[in-house]
């Protein structure tokens, strides 16, 4: 007799996404493995993008009220390797230097990771806020959400770190094209420009130190605060007790004046 795997039934069967219907507002479903649904109040087709897009409108009306005219919010698309398609969320925000919460107590709480002192772009290595940022003024704060039901099929201990890569690697991507158009920038978690970090052999002084990306957390950066306070965002990590909902990657472009 064959026995399927419990876990199973929640990768093979899909599931219905809730969104506010474009034409009348009413809540409306549409099935994760379609491209389209039929609103049951006004019985209009609505395809998925055109739900997304209506919902980033209202968001978007609500981020403006609360925060004011600076900050921008989109819905991007991704293919993965296995050609699936991720739609993931883009907050931006313009602030100045002067507002963004730093201090060296941030940058200690990186003593409790495992992998302390074997990355050369993570404490102890990385410099304070205040050193990199020098001559800087500004800094155009990026913040991308991906949900976290996305890798619903993963082991629950590895569903959070896998969604973490994914969207950091979009954030490195945009990172990195503004660094080639030579701003300062900073990302989210360690550098992954080397396999294995030359720290870990004891050596000081990085490799590939054009691709280095220091992160905003190494740099003493307060991210809590930097999230709720740009963009109304309560940035979340799985537990045993709690799994998170969306995860985010925060960087930041750092230039003179107040337009980059």
């Amino acid at each position: 007799m064959l026995h399927r795997c419990p876990g199973v039934e929640q990768t093979l069967v899909s599931v219905p996404e809730l969104f506010s219907c474009p034409h009348c507002d009413q809540e409306m479903e549409i099935w994760r493995d379609e491209r389209k649904g039929t609103c049951s109040a006004c019985a209009k087709h609505v395809a998925r993008r055109e739900a997304i897009d209506y919902a980033v409108k209202i968001s978007q009306k609500h981020l403006q009220t609360a925060m004011g005219d600076e900050i921008t919010l989109a819905v991007c698309e991704a293919v993965d390797s296995e050609g699936e398609v991720l739609y993931y969320e883009r907050y931006e925000a313009v602030v100045p230097l002067s507002t963004i919460e730093h201090h060296s107590k941030y940058k200690k709480a990186c003593e409790a990771c495992k992998r302390h002192g074997t990355n050369l772009a993570c404490p102890p290595f990385s410099p304070t806020f205040h050193h990199y940022t020098q001559g800087k003024e500004s800094a155009r704060v990026i913040c991308l959400r991906l949900p976290l039901e996305y890798f619903d099929g993963e082991l629950l201990q590895d569903r959070y770190r896998l969604c973490f890569k994914k969207v950091r690697g979009f954030l490195v991507e945009e990172l990195s094209t503004s660094r080639e158009a030579g701003y300062t920038v900073a990302g989210a978690g360690p550098c992954m420009a080397c396999e294995r970090c030359v720290a870990e052999e004891g050596f000081s002084e990085c490799s590939k130190p054009d691709q280095r990306i220091f992160s905003l957390e190494s740099l003493g950066v307060n991210l809590m605060e930097l999230a709720k306070r740009c963009f109304g965002i309560s940035l979340e990590w799985s537990s045993d007790s709690h799994t998170a909902h969306f995860v985010c990657a925060m960087g930041a472009v750092f230039f003179q004046g107040d337009a980059a």
